[in-house]
């Protein structure tokens, strides 16, 4: 609209023809006509002019802005464009850099290298595995030799590993580490390896000296072309030290032997379920276990008995669930179920060999990683002459042979850790602690300072006690602070405070010239806590427990009590099952409340198996089976031969610090430890289960392994003859679970036999589940669907057991905790053993409010196991390898997809499908599994065979960093030779 001229009135103003009768200027809009002095209708409009001009004017504005938005969006562009190309280009650089730092960090392994300290000349030669094999003239310069070619290897591993048990991560790898590091400090794990150290026999010390100095010579030499992650994380590593060492055999200690978690968890989750209910939880041995120490099978299942601590006010609040699991999840080997540290090794005697030598596996269950735990190496020289397997930052070969004998280890899982409630008074520097005589002492302070990398130093003051074992006093750490909840004062008794139990005897270990002189070298080993299986090259093969065991109360003798427990119910005949018909599983092993003692003895009667043939119809449900699956029944037990026990038992809670029942008094004598040799049945075998007979004096451990590995290593050994390596690798490759086959079968059973009502939710689907659980033969295969059933349902049935009671405990007793967090409490190995105990009493106990039966429970909890995997609707299509992958990752390029395309190659293994679970020979889940693979024919020192997961090299850029994943993967070998290495490359160091 064209602007009025200023002598006009503005619109709106009173003219005085617009005047009304009220006085009001009614509002007009001038038009050019009113311009002119002409008078224009009250109501006239705006003309088509006016219109126009009005739209060109808001037009030409909306250009305007859209011009002025679309030089602002190009302007946006250039710059993300810009940066993009920058950050692209910067991507490149580092992409670049990476690279060339990767292989400029890839060692001299050809030629000649001068390193001052040699005394010798040293040649190390590399397969086509890149395995060395070095060979000195002394054992200083073997062992700096060693040291040197670890380092080329494994430098950055070797720093993690000592970082790792130091509580010095944070310092490099920032804030998400510290509570890794308050844990470790509190522990006091660094602090164990000074003293140990400062105790060492001399000629200890001497070897691990020349170890380190090794490994400072690869450092002083390659300060430029250190490892990348080194790069990444802009530090250098410290000179390494004999501490260092010390610090490395720790980490394998509290991986192989932490059990005051457990002990935590149990005590938490025994406030929130009565006795009876947590009796049947935590089962100690099983009549399937196979101890090495008396060819017969061990047939008791005793239980301790749980005694509640009674608490005064001041301890009237435990430590959290929560408390509990966030301590837990910072050890090694707490952080899953399946993922305890275990193994299986055994030996066959020569007369059943098709070599006429005998025959010594291993296969070590650890955390898998990139790279390995292990390292492959041969050492020969000063009187030694070994090849195996090594520990980066520990000299020696650990596991493997040499030209008379061959050694191998399974975790034998001894309790040698214990919680106690310690009474306090005072505070600040005035805290003391009370004595079992009742004197006081002060506590001691220990300053610990966490470097925290961009972030403020964390001070720390650990407060400890003090423990004698013997003439030895050592100090124990109150490790309350880890669990804020916690009020008690909570220290903790750990065998590793023992500065004599933290040795390196693997010289005398190396150099055995025959089983006897192994085990005499075993005996001053402190830990941790083994079981060694060996053979030699005279044909004897042996079973020696090793590692010092606490004794807990004097060592006096006490009257072992028999007792025979008494089924609670008549036992059916052989011709009633074949009469009968149920809905329920029959009563098939005795089931009784009273937890007798420890190592009492409890007899079942013989019972013949009835097996359950697999439906071969593809109808819904036939044939039947008319009884629930059986399993396997003990004979009769002969009487204990020792009719008496040594010390107290373990107490699996909390202890009073007090109680002098619970003082160590020593160490189970080396002598007197389970052994072996040349069983009479031709083979001795261990997987961590129970190995203790009968009427063994001494207390080991409550929390044994599930004894189906070793159970089934004994029936595939049992009877053969002509056996061979490629017949142990079969063996170590086995899939076959026992355990998972009877819960299968279990299952197929109750669904057979459940209600319409419990059958309601999907009929169709739960009907098509029993068939396949019912032909099952219990192999763990990646294609099949049974076995991701079962692990489904496993899962699944221990919530529909324990948060119904836990609900109704904690309801009783006006108590409020998370359940799912209380699930997450029960940890415990032999925790299949105890589902397949209750899945054969089924006690009326463990039935959840509303649930008639087991049958309806089993057959709810699988539809419900089977919604919440998201099982396919068509159940046969479901695969057990998309649910249960394996996959070894990089500690640190994990932690980006980015790492890989930097690179230029990958950095872990990727996830893959692969047979096997908790319970069979091939025990594996996704971060847990076989860290290597070891088969010896002592006839002949040229035919060994091993692997490890991944491969010799840390490098990324090294052919040696993956290239054993896909043989470890599909259960391959490669040659182990002792001599005969077939070289590909040599170096040469001169001094």
């Amino acid at each position: 609209m064209p602007l009025l001229p200023p002598d006009l009135p503005t619109p709106g103003s009173p003219t005085p023809h617009d005047s009304n009768d009220t006085g009001q200027a009614e509002p007009r809009l001038y038009t050019r006509q009113d311009h002119t002095g002409e008078p224009a209708p009250h109501h006239e409009r705006p003309s088509s002019f006016a219109k126009l001009a009005e739209r060109l004017r808001i037009q030409r504005r909306g250009d305007s802005q859209r011009t002025q938005r679309r030089l602002s969006l190009r302007r946006v562009a250039i710059v993300l464009c810009t940066l993009a190309v920058i950050a692209l280009l910067g991507l490149f650089t580092v992409s670049i850099w990476l690279r060339h730092s990767m292989h400029a960090a890839l060692p001299q392994i050809d030629g000649t290298l001068h390193i001052a300290g040699l005394s010798q000349p040293v040649t190390i030669t590399r397969n086509a595995q890149g395995v060395p094999s070095i060979q000195a003239s002394s054992l200083d310069d073997l062992l700096f030799a060693q040291g040197f070619v670890t380092a080329q290897d494994r430098l950055w591993q070797m720093d993690m590993l000592r970082r790792h048990a130091a509580g010095e991560l944070a310092e490099v790898l920032g804030s998400s580490l510290v509570e890794h590091d308050r844990t470790q400090r509190t522990l006091q794990i660094r602090a164990a390896a000074d003293r140990a150290v400062a105790a060492l026999p001399a000629d200890q010390l001497h070897q691990l000296e020349a170890y380190a100095r090794g490994v400072n010579a690869f450092l002083e030499q390659n300060s430029d072309h250190l490892p990348v992650e080194f790069h990444l994380l802009h530090y250098t590593p410290a000179q390494w030290q004999p501490r260092d060492t010390l610090l490395v055999s720790l980490s394998m200690f509290q991986d192989l032997g932490t059990e005051f978690p457990t002990k935590m968890r149990r005590e938490a989750l025994a406030a929130h379920l009565p006795p009876q209910l947590l009796a049947d939880l935590y089962p100690v041995g099983s009549w399937r276990d196979h101890p090495p120490s008396q060819p017969a099978p061990d047939l008791i299942t005793p239980k301790p008995e749980i005694e509640q601590i009674p608490l005064d006010r001041s301890q009237s609040l435990l430590a959290t669930p929560h408390d509990i699991l966030q301590v837990a999840h910072e050890l090694p080997g707490q952080r899953c179920a399946d993922c305890r540290s275990g193994s299986n090794n055994w030996a066959v005697a020569a007369s059943r060999s098709a070599s006429g030598g005998a025959l010594v596996s291993n296969d070590m269950h650890l955390g898998l990683s990139v790279p390995d735990i292990w390292y492959e190496a041969s050492l020969h020289g000063a009187n030694l002459d070994v090849t195996g397997f090594t520990l980066p930052g520990v000299p020696f070969i650990i596991v493997g042979r040499n030209a008379h004998v061959a050694w191998s280890f399974t975790n034998l899982g001894a309790d040698v850790q214990d919680v106690r409630i310690e009474h306090l008074r005072g505070s600040g520097q005035d805290t003391e602690y009370q004595h079992t005589d009742g004197t006081w002492s002060p506590v001691a302070h220990h300053s610990e300072i966490i470097r925290v990398k961009r972030g403020r130093d964390i001070k720390l003051d650990v407060l400890t006690t003090t423990e004698t074992v013997g003439n030895v006093e050592y100090a124990t750490p109150i490790i309350s602070p880890l669990f804020p909840t916690e009020r008690r004062a909570l220290s903790l008794a750990w065998t590793i405070y023992d500065p004599a139990n933290v040795t390196s005897p693997f010289l005398n270990i190396n150099a055995a010239g025959d089983g006897g002189s192994l085990v005499a070298a075993f005996a001053s080993f402190g830990g941790p806590s083994l079981n060694l299986v060996y053979a030699d090259d005279n044909k004897h093969i042996g079973y020696h427990a090793i590692g010092r065991i606490p004794v807990r109360g004097p060592a006096v003798h006490y009257q072992r009590e028999v007792q025979q427990p008494i089924p609670d119910g008549p036992t059916p005949s052989d011709e009633d099952d074949s009469d009968s018909e149920t809905p329920q599983a029959s009563l098939l092993l005795p089931e009784t409340s009273e937890q007798p003692h420890l190592l009492d003895t409890a007899y079942h009667p013989v019972r013949r198996r009835q097996r359950v043939q697999p439906s071969a119809a593809k109808p819904k449900r036939a044939p039947r089976p008319k009884a629930a699956p059986r399993l396997d029944e003990p004979p009769i037990a002969a009487a204990p031969v020792i009719d008496y026990t040594i010390g107290s038992p373990i107490s699996p809670l909390p202890v009073e610090a007090r109680d002098t029942s619970q003082q160590w008094s020593g160490y189970i004598p080396y002598n007197e430890l389970p052994a072996v040799i040349d069983p009479p049945n031709g083979f001795v075998a261990t997987a961590n289960a129970r190995i203790t007979p009968n009427d063994y004096p001494y207390a080991i451990t409550l929390d044994w392994a599930a004894p189906y590995r070793v159970e089934r290593i004994n029936k595939l050994l049992a009877g053969r003859t002509n056996l061979t390596p490629a017949d142990m690798l079969a063996i170590q490759n086995d899939a076959h679970s026992e355990f998972d086959r009877v819960l299968a079968h279990r299952v197929a059973y109750a669904i057979d036999h459940a209600s319409a009502a419990a059958l309601a939710h999907d009929t169709k689907r739960l009907h098509q589940t029993a068939d396949i659980l019912r032909s099952w033969n219990g192999e763990i295969l990646p294609n099949a669907a049974a076995p991701a059933i079962v692990n489904a349902t496993r899962t699944a049935l221990w919530s529909a057991l324990l948060l119904p009671q836990i609900a109704a405990h904690d309801k009783a007793t006006g108590q409020k905790a998370h359940p799912q967090d209380l699930l997450a409490l029960y940890v415990w190995g032999e925790q299949a053993d105890a589902l397949e105990n209750l899945l054969q009493h089924t006690p009326a106990r463990w039935l959840p409010p509303g649930v008639a039966n087991w049958d309806d429970l089993l057959t709810e909890t699988v539809a419900q196991a089977l919604h919440d995997a998201h099982a396919p609707s068509n159940i046969s299509s479901w695969r057990y390898g998309t649910v249960h992958p394996v996959e070894i990752d990089h500690p640190l390029f994990s932690q980006s997809p980015l790492f890989d395309r930097l690179l230029g190659r990958a950095t872990g293994s990727g996830s893959h499908m692969t047979p096997g679970d908790g319970t069979t020979i091939r025990a594996i889940s996704r971060h847990f599994g076989p860290s290597e693979r070891f088969t010896a024919d002592l006839a002949n020192p040229e035919t060994n065979q091993g692997n490890i997961t991944t491969g010799e090299s840390g490098n990324p850029a090294s052919p040696w960093y993956l290239d054993q994943f896909e043989p470890w993967l599909n259960g391959t070998t490669f040659a182990l030779p002792l001599h005969d290495t077939q070289s590909t490359h040599t170096l040469t160091l001169l001094p």
